[in-house]
């Protein structure tokens, strides 16, 4: 469901300190959902520290929604598979335009299949925009 006068934008992004790079591409009538994917876990982290990192994550997601200008904000903790945590939110949420936020690790995006038969970037059609934070 699309909010009124406004967008639906999936925001994935890989830490909490992206809100400044995002309030550009966000208005206050968008529908957003923010994703932030388990990442920076090894197997024996994940095998001991499962819920404190998904806790993390998810902690993570609420800070970068309560910043952003948008109402009608969703958040949470994805896959640590940034290119799965993307597919999964798509499965339920429809969304006009991916926001990838990036601090860190830039190579991060290279994780994500993008549309080969589309021009620019694209993912199940809908157009993504990758911002890099400070």
């Amino acid at each position: 469901m699309q909010a009124a006068g406004g967008r639906n934008v999936l925001v994935v992004s890989t830490s909490a300190e992206v809100a400044d790079v995002l309030t550009p591409y966000v208005g206050e009538n968008d529908n957003v959902k923010v994703i932030v994917p388990v990442v920076g876990q090894g197997f024996l982290d994940w095998l001991s520290n499962d819920e404190k990192a998904f806790a993390t994550a998810d902690a993570a997601a609420g800070e970068v929604a309560e910043q952003l200008p948008a109402d009608a904000v969703d958040a949470r903790a994805g896959e640590s598979d940034i290119d799965l945590a993307i597919r999964d939110a798509l499965a339920t949420f429809p969304a006009d335009e991916i926001l990838v936020a990036v601090a860190g690790n830039p190579d991060i995006v290279d994780a994500i299949r993008m549309d080969d038969e589309e021009p620019g970037r694209k993912i199940e059609g809908i157009p993504v925009r990758v911002v890099r934070a400070r």
